[in-house]
């Protein structure tokens, strides 16, 4: 609401009063003699960070946009896939959760007339317990590469996997776009992206593009650790001088493939869900019929 106000020439103090709930004490800050900018970016949030480090260099309109945008790329690819993979999220631990109610409650009143499914019963419980350990460990991960600050030594780890190079280059051409678009050099913008203090990953291969831009390498050799595709639009900006609309054409590619992963990843979440509920129900089905399986054979 502040920089929607601000493109539409209304005075400062107005746009507090409207925009913050604590108007009055950021009110007595500016009366105080306190620099605007530096109040609205006080926080510890990726956001605020990128706000901080974009303002001195774009608007305060466009920092907050391009802060909002990468902040927001991690913030609803983690949302997205979470809200798609919920309801068989739900389905497999109500199954995980019949399995252990039938093994604990019902199996042990037939195990007399369903010997035969014991073993069966026991694998069935071994394979949840595996996939739930799976499932946790998997959104943990999602979560750290999402959501958290690097860590270093993981990162070591990680960055040969293309799909983390693809991640890495989504999030820098979004920052490095806006960058381009204010006439920064890309020795430059890769030396701003380096000062980013609350998201190390993207200052962490940042600070390696620049230590290489400054040991001799061209850009392209500087930047062969992130992804191929990046380097090849890259390589096109350089070409055809306006490396902000190449940079563009990588991010739709890019969403774009990435939207594929999720529905990949959504997909087989939910053949695995659905098929751990069609053992459970035969499974279930054999026990509580094997009392008159016996009634029959006698």
């Amino acid at each position: 609401m502040f920089v929607t106000l601000g493109a539409h020439g209304t005075p400062i103090k107005k746009r507090v009063r409207l925009s913050f709930r604590a108007a009055d004490a950021l009110l007595e800050r500016l009366d105080r003699g306190e620099d605007l900018l530096e109040i609205l970016c006080q926080g510890d949030e990726p956001y605020f960070s990128i706000l901080r480090l974009l303002a001195p260099s774009l608007s305060l309109a466009n920092a907050h946009r391009v802060a909002l945008e990468y902040d927001g790329h991690a913030q609803k690819a983690f949302r997205s896939f979470g809200r798609r993979c919920a309801y068989s999220i739900f389905v497999f631990l109500f199954s995980f959760a019949m399995i252990y109610f039938f093994s604990q409650l019902i199996y042990p009143q037939m195990a007399a007339y369903a010997q035969d499914f014991g073993t069966a019963l026991s694998l069935l419980k071994f394979f949840m317990n595996v996939l739930l350990a799976g499932l946790a460990g998997f959104f943990a991960f999602l979560g750290y590469v999402f959501l958290l600050p690097a860590q270093e030594w993981i990162e070591r780890r990680l960055r040969t996997r293309s799909w983390m190079k693809k991640w890495v280059s989504l999030q820098m051409a979004t920052l490095l776009r806006p960058l381009m678009k204010a006439r920064l050099s890309t020795k430059d913008a890769f030396y701003v992206l380096a000062r980013l203090e609350n998201d190390s990953r993207i200052a962490y291969y940042a600070r390696q593009i620049v230590d290489r831009l400054e040991s001799g390498q061209t850009l392209l050799e500087a930047m062969d650790a992130l992804d191929p595709d990046l380097l090849t639009f890259v390589e096109l900006g350089m070409e055809s001088m306006d490396m902000e609309a190449m940079l563009g054409l990588y991010l739709r590619r890019s969403e774009k493939r990435m939207k594929k992963l999720e529905d990949d990843g959504v997909r087989l979440l939910q053949l695995l869900s659905y098929s751990c509920v069609g053992i459970l129900v035969f499974v279930a089905y054999e026990i509580l019929l094997s009392p008159l399986n016996v009634l029959y054979t006698i």
